[in-house]
This record gives structure tokens, sequence and C-alpha cells, in this order.
């Protein structure tokens, strides 16, 4: 699974599918059990479908990247900096994370919504983000620097 392309290609396919089960599967029940002050579910569907939509992008992206500079020549010499890319891979991806909600909060802060639903939300966004990326890069590295996920 580390080999170019079908690290690639599987990393794609499984960001996609994570994304269609979070947003159309589980956004469609999780959306009808909110209770929202001025807006229909509807609305709040689409764009929590927009927010995980750009989340699972991120994460994917980041992963093609890691992929691309994890099987450059130049980089089988210099590991350190290796550890450094990857680690701040995953820090991007926290912060995207933690952005993206930070944005649907401000857009629906007059919703009333429960703090376990924003948590729940963060947990999607978290899913496609820093979670896809460690999930991806610890299965998928190229062999190079298939040891710098954390756990590995």
């Amino acid at each position: 699974m580390n080999k170019s392309p079908l690290n690639y290609l599987l990393t794609t396919a499984l960001g996609v599918i994570l994304w269609v089960i979070t947003a159309i599967f589980f956004g469609g029940v999780f959306s009808e059990s909110l209770t929202l002050a001025s807006s229909t579910p509807e609305d709040f569907l689409a764009s929590y479908r927009l927010f995980l939509g750009l989340a699972a992008f991120a994460g994917i992206l980041n992963c093609l990247y890691w992929y691309y500079y994890g099987s450059l020549d130049t980089t089988a010499g210099r590991l350190d900096k290796a550890k450094r890319v990857w680690l701040s891979s995953i820090i991007l991806q926290i912060i995207c994370a933690v952005a993206l909600l930070f944005i649907l909060v401000i857009i629906n802060l007059s919703e009333g919504m429960a703090t376990k639903d924003w948590a729940i939300i963060f947990c999607m966004l978290s899913l496609h983000t820093w979670f896809f990326f460690w999930f991806c890069t610890f299965f998928m590295s190229p062999r190079t620097v298939k040891y710098i996920p954390f756990f590995k």
C-alpha cells in the first residue's frame, strides 16, 4: 500500500468514502436531531456538508503532499527534516479543524446549539483532517519515511 500510485488512489478513495459516510448518512440524521432557533435543518446540513468537504479536501491534499515529499530522492538523506515536515503537517491539520469549527460556530451563533453538538462536529472535522492524515500516513507512507508517523 505504500507504493505510488496505489497510496494516492487509496487515500483519495478513503477520503471520499469517509466524507459520504459522515456528511451524507450521518449528516442527515445529525441535522434532524438538532434544535435550531432560526434556520432549517436543511440549511444547517448544507453548511455542515460544505465544511466537512473542505476538511476532507485539506486532509486528502496534505496526505498527497506527504506521499510526494516522502518519495523524493532527497528526503532519504534528510529524515530529520522529514520529521519536521510531518509534524508541521499534522499541526496544520489540527489548526484547520479548529478554524473550520470556529467559522461554523460564528456562522451559526444565533442558533443556540448545545455544546455536545459542537463537540460532535469537531470530532467529524478532526476525523477528516488530522486523524485522517495520521491514519493514511501511518499505513501508506512511502518506504523512505514509513517510520516517521507517530506510534509506528
